[in-house]
């Protein structure tokens, strides 16, 4: 097997950080979560989708963030499926970071509280991270190095067949 480039160790350090990013909403989801019970409302029966939708943002941000380690991890190996699927989970990404951005940043205007802030920046860190990501992964280098290690990995298997 020939040596990474550089641009796949940056490639992992982004799909980690993006990870390191999603635990940190997943913890602060399972917060809320916990807390949600010792709040006092008239409105009790605002409670329950409350509790429902922090249940499923928690999940939801532990899930993805074990998938970005398993797209770091794929990408150090060359899996030929990490690079086709990185662009499209990336650009997926990418619009969901741009509407969650100018929701942050009309919440954040509007309100200027601490958790718009502190949202604003996390989502403008995920979108440069993923930005990072969509770069790298259209990289020349990066496509070429993903096509080389799979194509010498299918001579390989095809060599033990024979043999």
């Amino acid at each position: 097997m020939s040596e990474r480039p550089r641009t796949i160790y940056i490639l992992v350090l982004l799909w980690l950080a993006l990870s390191g990013i999603f635990v940190l909403w997943g913890i602060y989801s399972l917060i809320v979560l916990i807390q949600i019970p010792e709040w006092t409302t008239e409105l009790q029966a605002l409670i329950y989708p409350v509790h429902f939708g922090y249940l499923i943002s928690t999940i939801v941000w532990f899930v993805f963030s074990s998938l970005f380690i398993i797209f770091s991890y794929a990408t150090f190996r060359a899996d030929s499926w990490a690079w086709t699927t990185g662009v499209i989970i990336s650009t997926i990404f990418l619009i969901i970071f741009g509407i969650m951005l100018a929701a942050f940043m009309v919440n954040a205007i509007l309100f200027l509280d601490w958790w718009s802030v502190v949202g604003l920046i996390t989502v403008v860190l995920s979108f440069l991270t993923d930005i990072g990501i969509v770069i790298y992964l259209t990289r020349p280098v990066t496509k070429l190095y993903f096509a080389k290690i799979n194509s010498e990995k299918l001579t390989a298997e095809i060599t033990k067949e024979v043999v």
